[in-house]
C-alpha cells in the first residue's frame, strides 16, 4: 500500500470516510492554504481566520461521510468552508459594539501603535487590503485563492465549480478593480453602470 502522502485525493477521501484519521488529516493539510484564502475572502479579518478554520475542521470530521463523489472533494470542501465563513460573518455582525468610548479609544490606540513603525507602507497595504475587501465576493474569492496559495486556474475552477475561463475573467477584472481603487479612480469612472 502506498503512503498517505502518495495517495490521490479521491483515495484519501474514501479512506477518511472509512475512519482513517491520517487520511483526513492529510486531506486538510493539502487544502489548508487555499482554505485560508477562501475564508479570508469572506470574513476579511485575518485575526478570525483560525476560528473559522477550526469550525471547518469540525464540520469536515463530522460530515466527511456525506461526500458521495470523492473526486469532487474540493468543491464540497469549498461549499462547507464558505458556509462556515458566512455564518461567522453573520454572527460577528450581530455582536454588540464596544460598551464605552474608552474601549473603542483604547483599541484604536493599540492599533495605531502597531502600525506606527512604517506608516507609509502600512497605508499602502491598507489601501490594497481595502480594495481587496471591497471586491464583489465572486472576484474576491478567486483573487484570494490565486494569491494565498499556489493553485492553478484549473484547481480554482474545480474548487469553485466554475469554468476555467470564468476564473481567468474574474482575476483580470478583480485585479483591474483593485488597481483602480488603489490609484484612486472612482468606480463609475472605470466601470460604467449597465
Amino acid at each position: 500500500m502506498a503512503t498517505i502522502e502518495g495517495q490521490n485525493e479521491p483515495a484519501l477521501v474514501c479512506a477518511a470516510r472509512d475512519g482513517d484519521k491520517d487520511a483526513l488529516q492529510e486531506l486538510l493539510a493539502r487544502n489548508w492554504a487555499w482554505l485560508r484564502g477562501l475564508v479570508y475572502s469572506i470574513i476579511g479579518d485575518a485575526d478570525e481566520i483560525d476560528d473559522v478554520l477550526q469550525d471547518v475542521c469540525v464540520r469536515v470530521i463530522t460530515k466527511i461521510d456525506s461526500v458521495r463523489q470523492p473526486e469532487r472533494f474540493r468543491p464540497w470542501l469549498a461549499v462547507l468552508a464558505r458556509h462556515q465563513a458566512l455564518r461567522h460573518r453573520q454572527r460577528r455582525a450581530q455582536r454588540p459594539g464596544p460598551l464605552s468610548g474608552e474601549l473603542a479609544e483604547s483599541e484604536c490606540d493599540q492599533k495605531a501603535a502597531q502600525f506606527s513603525e512604517d506608516l507609509e507602507r502600512t497605508e499602502q497595504l491598507d489601501r490594497i487590503l481595502q480594495a481587496v475587501r471591497s471586491l464583489p465576493e465572486k472576484y474576491r474569492e478567486v483573487f484570494m485563492l490565486q494569491y494565498s496559495s499556489d493553485l492553478t486556474y484549473r484547481q480554482i475552477a474545480e474548487i469553485l465549480d466554475i469554468p476555467v475561463t470564468t476564473v481567468q475573467i474574474r482575476l483580470v477584472r478583480g485585479r483591474a478593480m483593485i488597481r483602480d481603487q488603489v490609484a484612486g479612480k472612482e468606480k463609475n469612472e472605470v466601470y460604467p453602470s449597465g
